[in-house]
């Protein structure tokens, strides 16, 4: 199974469970589309053109109910300051 088809079955899954908000879901959706590199938190929500704060508590969120882990740590390339990035967990 190809990981846009695990992507999308899985979006929807969690989108039918109600475990996740819209903002989470469209945060879930990018990265799962996006999966080809890790992203600090300031780098998604430029990259959406969403407020920090607002992808910091969804982020969080779904770190906790484990739709998202940590997979590096390197220097966000907005901030320059060393960070725990993240990827969706497919």
């Amino acid at each position: 199974m190809s990981v846009a088809i695990t992507s999308i079955e899985n979006y929807i899954e969690h989108r039918e469970s109600g475990k996740l908000g819209r903002q989470a879901i469209s945060i879930y959706g990018f990265l799962t589309m996006h999966q080809n590199r890790d992203w600090s938190r300031a780098e998604l929500a430029r990259a959406m053109n969403l407020p920090l704060s607002s992808v910091c508590g969804r982020v969080n969120e779904m770190i906790h109910q484990g739709n998202i882990i940590t997979v590096n740590k390197r220097n966000c390339s907005i901030t320059g300051k060393t960070v725990n990035t993240i990827k969706a967990k497919l």
